[in-house]
């Protein structure tokens, strides 16, 4: 038989297949920028957590915190955070300078309140370590 002499069977139109593309991609976007958002989220939150602190700024804060009229207590603390913030040669000499001003006030029960000198000297000094940091 001849593919000519062949009966014609009856052929059927092509069935419309739903195009979703589009939702699959706007799905897709939404989940991805929800999961960046998540991770940056916690990438902050890990990075604000484990950053390193300069500990410069906290000795300078409680230099700042001296409270003037207690000479023994702001003694003692300008001479343990001023050695530690001083770092260049400058600082040092106000220091030096600074260190045997505040040995009468240390070491006694009963000290006299500070005197105008040494209160310039200390607010030098702290004024010197806010211009380094």
């Amino acid at each position: 038989m001849k593919p000519q002499d062949l009966p014609i069977r009856d052929i059927k139109p092509l069935l419309p297949i739903p195009d979703i593309s589009i939702y699959l991609t706007i799905g897709l976007g939404i989940v991805l920028v929800l999961i960046v958002t998540a991770g940056v989220i916690f990438f902050r939150k890990w990075w604000f957590a484990h950053r390193r602190r300069d500990p410069r700024i906290g000795w300078l804060k409680k230099l700042d915190g001296i409270d003037y009229d207690k000479p023994k207590e702001a003694a003692y603390l300008m001479t343990r955070y001023g050695r530690l913030l001083a770092e260049d040669k400058r600082r040092e000499e106000i220091l030096a300078q600074l260190l045997p001003r505040l040995e009468r006030y240390k070491y006694k029960k009963e000290v006299p309140p500070l005197d105008e000198e040494t209160k310039r000297y200390m607010q030098l000094f702290i004024e010197m370590c806010h211009d380094a940091l």
